[in-house]
């Protein structure tokens, strides 16, 4: 009886450690989906906590696209986001191109969206934003899903959102502080920062960038220089591109660039120079092997998840109708994509990683700033603004 009883206790012990080990492992997998570094948003493909709440499907999804229509920078994501989710869910997934950068092109791309059917209409910027501020309420049975801004006049002076509008903003200072942080890590020390304008999401780039960099530094022991510039034009040209070529040629080894189409200026110049570059938003290193980096918005994460959100029930849930969303660690949707294969040299994938977790967790911090004029402390790097 005796040892009845104990190989019963045994066994018993057993299968709690097995109970155990299991719960660990659906932890595990649930850890994974929610806080593993993203690397390429690309390959994102939504799993939902709860795989029984299965969307209904048989609706239709429009992106209403910039001027450079669905294939291209971060529409591109948000398209490859749609149309991951409808292939999975049985939507239907169309898109509407504006014919330029102005709100008024913009509100012709949102109405065609709106009156072709579509039950969610997801937009992007602040072109879109304007124009969406003008008919947020022509058409009460579309639902809208805004990027990286909010419904607002043209001259930024009021703000509304209507309870058809879900809007999705990303903390780029989160995104800025891991390529300060990586490329300090990696031995650049004399850095740049140039932007379109000095714009609160731009300067929060920057500010990240400086926060990033003055952890690495005062981990490493080292002295860093870092000048910043603003361009005051979205658009690229041959300037911009050669302002970038003296920097490198007086001794900057990285710049971070930000907005419009930057990306083409330091593509260009880290071909001529052989010098380095980040680029922001999305993935923009198939453009140049100097380009080291991009410090990204994971608009497919954002997008699949937000459409899951709203079709399981059809609409906005309460504290998301009218409401704007700021996303970042949390949600794994801000990101530092290095190229395949990793470009940094001395700041490893596994280094990122338990820096995303650090920061994730807010054993570091990164705070935010919209202007210049108040900045954190950063004692080991010497900020030159160039007017």
């Amino acid at each position: 009886m005796k040892k009845f009883l104990a190989l019963l206790l045994t066994l018993c012990l057993l299968g709690t450690l097995c109970a155990c080990k299991g719960v660990q492992a659906a932890s595990g997998e649930q850890e994974q989906h929610t806080v593993t570094a993203p690397t390429d948003d690309a390959s994102f493909v939504y799993q939902p906590e709860d795989p029984t709440l299965v969307p209904a499907g048989g609706g239709k999804i429009v992106l209403a696209a910039g001027p450079e229509g669905p294939e291209g920078g971060a529409d591109a994501m948000l398209w490859q986001g749609v149309q991951t989710f409808a292939d999975a869910y049985g939507y239907t997934a169309e898109s509407q191109t504006a014919a330029g950068n102005t709100a008024d092109d913009a509100e012709e791309a949102l109405r065609a969206a709106a009156e072709s059917g579509a039950k969610l209409v997801v937009c992007r910027g602040d072109a879109m934003g304007a124009a969406l501020y003008r008919i947020q309420g022509s058409y009460p049975d579309v639902h809208y899903l805004l990027f990286d801004s909010e419904p607002h006049t043209e001259d930024y002076s009021a703000y509304t959102t209507a309870e058809l509008v879900h809007c999705v903003l990303f903390q780029e200072e989160q995104a800025g502080y891991l390529a300060g942080y990586a490329s300090v890590m990696d031995g650049y020390t004399a850095l740049g920062f140039i932007g379109t304008r000095e714009i609160p999401g731009i300067v929060r780039y920057a500010t990240g960038f400086l926060q990033g960099a003055e952890a690495a530094a005062e981990q490493q022991g080292e002295s860093v220089t870092l000048q910043t510039w603003f361009a005051d034009t979205d658009e690229t040209n041959d300037a911009i591109a050669q302002r970038m070529i003296d920097w490198y040629n007086s001794g900057v080894s990285l710049i971070m660039v930000s907005g419009g189409d930057l990306y083409k200026s330091a593509a260009a110049a880290v071909n001529e120079t052989g010098a380095k570059a980040i680029t922001t938003d999305y993935d923009s290193t198939d453009m140049a092997e100097g380009l080291l980096a991009s410090a990204v918005k994971c608009y497919n994460a954002a997008v699949q998840r937000e459409l899951y959100s709203f079709f399981t029930s059809g609409t906005w849930a309460a504290d998301d109708a009218g409401q704007t969303e700021t996303v970042g660690f949390i949600n794994g949707e801000i990101a530092l994509e290095a190229g395949n294969p990793w470009r940094f040299d001395n700041f490893s994938q596994d280094d990122y990683r338990r820096l995303y977790e650090q920061l994730r967790t807010s054993v570091l911090k990164v705070d935010t700033y919209a202007d210049l004029d108040t900045l954190p402390d950063a004692p080991n790097v010497t900020l030159n603004r160039i007017m």
